[in-house]
C-alpha cells in the first residue's frame, strides 16, 4: 500500500502540471547539492496510522504529505503563497490514480531558513488516506 501511495505522490510531481512551473522538488532526505537554488521544495510523506478494519475489511493508511517550500529571502510571502496555490491545484481534494485521497491543505510560514539565511521557508501540509486490500 505504501508503494501505491508513493507512486501516486511522485506521479503528481512528474506530471506537466507541476513541471511546467519550473520548481524543483527533492526528497526530504536528498543528500546532493542544492545550494545554488533560490527556489525549490522538499517532499516528505509521513504515514501516521495503518488499520485493518474488522470483519475482513480493507486496510487503510493515512498521514500527511509535508512539502517544505524555499524561496529567496527578502521578497515577502507572496511567492510562497503562489507556490502553495500551485500545490493546491495539483493536490488539494484530489483522488489519485492508485486511490490516494488528499484533503484540504494548510501552510505554516516559518521565516528565514536557519541553515541558509538567503532562503525564506514555509511548510505546506496536506492529509492523505489510501485504502488497500
Amino acid at each position: 500500500m505504501y508503494d501505491n501511495l508513493m507512486d501516486d505522490i511522485e506521479a503528481v510531481f512528474a506530471a506537466a502540471a507541476w513541471t511546467n512551473n519550473n520548481i524543483d522538488i527533492y526528497p526530504d532526505n536528498y543528500q546532493g547539492t542544492i545550494s545554488d537554488e533560490t527556489e525549490f521544495c522538499r517532499l516528505n510523506v509521513l504515514p501516521s496510522t495503518s488499520q485493518h478494519l474488522a470483519h475482513g475489511g480493507d486496510k487503510n493508511l493515512s498521514g500527511l504529505v509535508a512539502i517544505k517550500i524555499f524561496v529567496k529571502a527578502g521578497e515577502g510571502q507572496s511567492r510562497i503563497m503562489e507556490i502553495a496555490d500551485i500545490l493546491d491545484n495539483n493536490l488539494e481534494n484530489k483522488r489519485l490514480t492508485n486511490g490516494t485521497e488528499l484533503s484540504t491543505s494548510y501552510i505554516n510560514v516559518e521565516g528565514l531558513d536557519p541553515t541558509n539565511k538567503s532562503l525564506y521557508s514555509a511548510s505546506y501540509i496536506i492529509p492523505f488516506k489510501i485504502y488497500g486490500e
